[in-house]
Parts: C-alpha cells; sequence; structure tokens
C-alpha cells in the first residue's frame, strides 16, 4: 500500500503555478531603505550609513574599493531624450570620491547613490529588482541540486573526471542550479537582465553574445537538459563562473 502525507494533498488540490523565482530574491527599493533603518537602528549611525547598508544588500556597493557598481543602474529609468547622464554621473562620482576619503565610507557611499538619484534617472519605486547571489549562496544551491538527483560519491567523481557535460546528471544539475536560481526558464530562455546582474555588470555586450550563443544551441533542438547545461558551459562570461562553482562543490565533497 502507498501512504500518502495529508500534506501532500494539499499540493495535489491546488492549481499547477510554477515558479520563475524559485531561491531568486527581489526587493523593491523602500524594502531595502526599510529593512537597512532596522538593522541601523541604535547603532548611532542610522542616517549617514542607510546608503552603504543598501549597496552591500542589493549588492551593489564595492566595499574594498568603496565604489558603486555599474549593476545599481538596474533601480532607475533613464530618459530616452536624456544622452549625457552617463557623463554627468560619471562626474558626479568622481567629484564624490575626491571629496570623501575611502575611510569615510558611509559618506561616499550616501553621495555616490546621490549622483545616481540627481543625474542618472527616475528611481523605479514600484518594481522589485534582482538581488544577486553570493558565492555562499550558489554553493548552497550546488548542494541542494546534488541532493535533490540523489548524486552520490560514485557518480560526482565521474563528473569531476569525464566533465558534467558529459553525462546527463552533470547535465542537468547545471540546468537545476539555473533554475534553483531563477536565471533560466525552458520555455523563455535564460534571464539575461538578472545575469548581467550577477556578473556585477559584465559589459554591455554581453546581452548581444549571450542571446546570439542560446539562439543557435535552441536552433539544434537539444533535449532540455542539454541546452541549459551548454549555456552554462559556452555563453555565459568566466565573470559568472557558475560551472566552476559546481566543480568546486564537487571537489569539496571528494575530500
Amino acid at each position: 500500500m502507498k501512504c500518502v502525507p495529508p500534506i501532500l494533498f494539499l499540493f495535489l488540490a491546488a492549481p499547477v503555478v510554477k515558479s520563475a523565482l524559485h531561491c531568486a530574491v527581489v526587493k523593491h527599493p523602500y524594502t531595502l531603505y526599510n529593512e537597512c533603518v532596522q538593522y541601523l537602528e541604535g547603532n548611532g549611525d542610522t542616517e549617514s550609513c542607510t546608503y552603504r547598508c543598501i549597496g552591500l544588500t542589493a549588492r551593489f556597493w564595492d566595499d574594498q574599493q568603496a565604489l558603486v557598481t555599474r549593476t545599481v543602474s538596474r533601480f532607475y529609468l533613464t530618459s530616452a531624450n536624456d544622452t549625457d547622464f552617463r557623463n554627468r554621473t560619471d562626474h558626479c562620482l568622481q567629484e564624490a570620491a575626491e571629496d570623501f576619503p575611502i575611510s569615510d565610507i558611509c559618506q561616499r557611499a550616501t553621495c555616490s547613490v546621490s549622483c545616481y538619484d540627481d543625474q542618472f534617472g527616475e528611481l523605479i519605486s514600484e518594481r522589485p529588482s534582482f538581488i544577486p547571489f553570493t558565492d555562499v549562496v550558489h554553493r548552497r544551491v550546488v548542494q541542494e541540486c546534488l541532493d535533490i538527483f540523489q548524486i552520490g560519491e560514485s557518480l560526482r567523481k565521474d563528473m569531476l573526471e569525464n566533465g558534467l557535460l558529459s553525462l546527463p546528471e552533470g547535465r542537468c544539475l547545471l540546468r537545476c542550479v539555473l533554475l534553483r536560481e531563477g536565471l533560466y526558464n525552458d520555455r523563455r530562455g535564460p534571464r539575461l537582465g538578472w545575469l548581467w546582474v550577477q556578473t556585477e555588470g559584465y559589459e554591455e555586450v554581453f546581452y548581444d553574445t549571450a542571446q546570439k550563443c542560446f539562439a543557435l544551441l535552441k536552433y539544434k533542438t537539444l533535449e532540455p537538459c542539454e541546452l541549459a547545461a551548454r549555456f552554462a558551459a559556452e555563453c555565459l562570461p568566466s565573470r559568472l563562473p557558475l560551472v566552476d562553482v559546481v566543480y568546486a562543490v564537487l571537489s569539496s565533497l571528494d575530500k
């Protein structure tokens, strides 16, 4: 006799809805702001450090270099008639760097964000934006996919020795990671905007090269796991080492 856990009936009775986000996180600017105000409450420096906190949690602020990364642009809408917004923004950022040393990092972060508010475009307050994954979360997702497919020691060694793409389980593992991170969809293909954010603002040609690369693979009518895996291996830039992260997790498990 087969036993079905009672809670499973809730899923069987519910309409089938595919989640597009999976493990991905999207947040509105006001959500990021409110979270940081809560984090810094009682710290005595809430106002001046709030925007550095927002940059860190949304991952568009580089604390080591005390610089805003290009991916902050996803929070703004630029005017089609404004052709000088980048130059004005860059000039403003340069002034902020000159006026505030790295030791005054909170003030520099606040002024850098202000440059985007004043010069780059209009803040998109009603649309949530993708928050890129950290290396730690990447590794956790890989481990989850290994668990989902019940990939044991023997198969992990085969993947390390022969390559992920040479084995159907390896190809499906890569697809699982892309799906779990919300960076890919079997029907629509890669989510290039999010992938661009995940690369920390890789050069603009990324959109064209990745899209063309995927289109060529799609034309070959590959099965879903092979299509997704080859996209990860052949179309993504080195700044997004998704395949390398999978290999790193496999290696760490067999030490």
